[in-house]
């Protein structure tokens, strides 16, 4: 499955919704996504939505985590929701669900 996504602007949050397998190939793209929600003038709230995402690597997790950096520096806050299991679970195993605020 290709990777792709949507964004859209609630009140002062940018909801971005993820489609698709978070790899390798991928990082690099969401993180670019997630730094242009936050860079967005009108959102002081990123909601990364992984609805619709079944798979997640380490790449995966590390442009999620480069992009929670990059907003923490900007004074935006930045939470993953609508996680799937297997996704959850592997946001546990590395470590990282609290850093991302998993919900």
């Amino acid at each position: 499955m290709g990777l792709t996504h949507t964004m859209t602007v609630r009140d002062d949050a940018c909801v971005i919704r993820i489609l698709g397998d978070v790899d390798m190939s991928a990082s690099e793209d969401v993180h670019r996504w997630l730094r242009a929600a936050v860079d967005h003038a009108d959102c002081r709230e990123v909601e990364v939505d992984l609805a619709q995402t079944a798979f997640l690597d380490s790449m995966g997790i590390r442009g999620l985590v480069r992009a929670r950096e990059y907003a923490a520096g900007r004074g935006v806050a930045m939470h993953c929701v609508n996680v799937q299991p297997w996704v959850r679970r592997v946001f546990e195993i590395a470590g990282v669900a609290g850093y991302l605020d998993v919900r």
